[in-house]
């Protein structure tokens, strides 16, 4: 899961570098101003929260160092749980949107048990 999630970014980055929009999963649109704001801020504000929590935890436990799963974690459950939020205060009521997040917080739930560090070792030799 975390390679699609990866190869999404990547082809979603390099569309919108080229002036087009891939929103996910798969809405391709013409330009960039045609992603719905609720979208927006969703992406937005799971940014600011995951930036914040990091620098506050790098403030209190120094120089602890994280594996990309465990920032890919983190960032995902901001974006499930700051979605929830902003698709309530701004009345979203489409199934379709609450499919796309709720495949995120699925994301962030597995992302969560593969982020242990009884699962580190699968990745990484020692």
């Amino acid at each position: 899961m975390i390679f699609i999630l990866g190869a999404w970014a990547v082809f979603a980055g390099i569309v919108a570098l080229l002036g087009y929009s891939f929103s996910f999963p798969f809405e391709f649109s013409q330009s960039l101003d045609e992603i719905p704001f609720h979208r927006w801020q969703i992406v937005r504000v799971s940014v600011f929260l995951t930036f914040g929590y990091l620098a506050i935890r790098h403030f209190l436990f120094g120089k602890e160092k994280m594996f990309p799963i465990q920032f890919l974690d983190i960032y995902l459950k901001f974006l499930g749980g700051s979605g929830l939020v902003i698709y309530y205060q701004q009345g979203i009521t489409e199934y379709w949107e609450y499919a796309a997040l709720g495949f995120f917080l699925v994301a962030a739930l597995l992302s969560h048990f593969l982020s242990r560090p009884e699962y580190k070792k699968i990745f990484f030799k020692r």
